[in-house]
């Protein structure tokens, strides 16, 4: 279905691009559309539809959208169920200077997005108004209804006023949200790490390529080579050096095997280079460690 398009001059008042509609209801149906302008909707109780890039989401209280210039979407109710929303809808030059202090935020993104046509991943399907905040979003927005049928002296700066305070707002949720997302996906990839570790240590024995590494994450080689050294400090080699050593010199302590064969039940294919690494790690040969660690016993 093509979309149609709602356009500035049609929508909005040429002294004043700003438009204010609530609609309650259980019998809301929209075409799929898009605007030349900035739409921010909210839904304020209830369940509806929301078809927004390219997915059909079920919403309900404390969700909320920004519609970039030129994105198809419509929203509807379900099934006859009540649904309460409200849009804003203005242009960019509406809020004039005062979108500077957005230039690196939600909104000003989507305000780049819909120039260029592309998406952001972040804003599919939609930003979550924590339970806390709902009240000060239905706060802000029944303050610029009100202003808008009001229309007393000062009414546009009001509105104006308002919509930044809700910019703000929204901006700090959507930062929030960044950081909980951040947090989680940190958890997941330090237990990713630890299960490589694991592998690690029951079998330094083995060959363990970067690959085998990377293949128990789940990343690419050359990711997982990045990831692992910012998580641990040491590169998936130095790590894997280090492990061998340590249990190395755990065997010169019991004094029961020679190094060749500490050396290769340790996961070295060369004695020379399990005496180069075990140096490197130690400042010590296996032999110097071994007679060190006697003198001491």
């Amino acid at each position: 279905m093509n979309a149609l398009l709602m356009q500035f001059k049609d929508q909005l008042s040429d002294d004043f691009q700003f438009k204010f509609n609530r609609h309650r209801g259980s019998n809301h149906r929209q075409r799929l559309h898009m605007h030349d302008y900035i739409q921010i909707a909210y839904v304020v109780g209830g369940v509806g539809n929301h078809h927004f890039y390219d997915k059909t989401l079920t919403v309900g209280k404390g969700d909320l959208f920004i519609i970039p210039q030129g994105q198809a979407h419509s929203i509807n109710t379900i099934d006859g169920k009540e649904c309460e929303f409200v849009l804003l809808d203005f242009m960019p030059t509406f809020l004039g200077d005062h979108l500077k202090p957005f230039s690196r935020s939600l909104f000003q993104h989507v305000v780049q997005c819909g120039k260029s046509g592309t998406t952001s991943e972040w804003l599919q399907p939609w930003l979550h108004i924590s339970q806390d905040k709902q009240l000060l979003v239905e706060q802000l927005l029944q303050d610029i209804q009100e202003e808008v049928e009001n229309r007393e002296e000062g009414y546009e700066f009001s509105i104006q006023i308002n919509v930044v305070k809700l910019l703000i707002l929204i901006d700090r949720e959507f930062r929030r949200t960044e950081r909980l997302r951040q947090s989680a996906a940190c958890q997941k990839q330090h237990k990713v790490f630890q299960d490589v570790i694991r592998y690690i240590q029951e079998n330094y024995g083995q060959d363990i390529p970067l690959e085998q590494g990377a293949y128990i994450a789940g990343m690419t080689p050359a990711y997982f080579s990045h990831l692992f050294k910012k998580a641990t400090g040491q590169t998936f080699v130095e790590y894997l050096h280090e492990v061998r050593i340590e249990r190395a010199k755990e065997l010169i302590r019991i004094g029961v095997h020679t190094m060749t064969q500490i050396c290769f039940q340790v996961g070295f294919r060369h004695l020379s280079h399990f005496i180069r690494t075990f140096k490197k790690r130690t400042g010590m040969t296996p032999t110097e460690y071994k007679k060190a660690a006697l003198n001491i016993n």
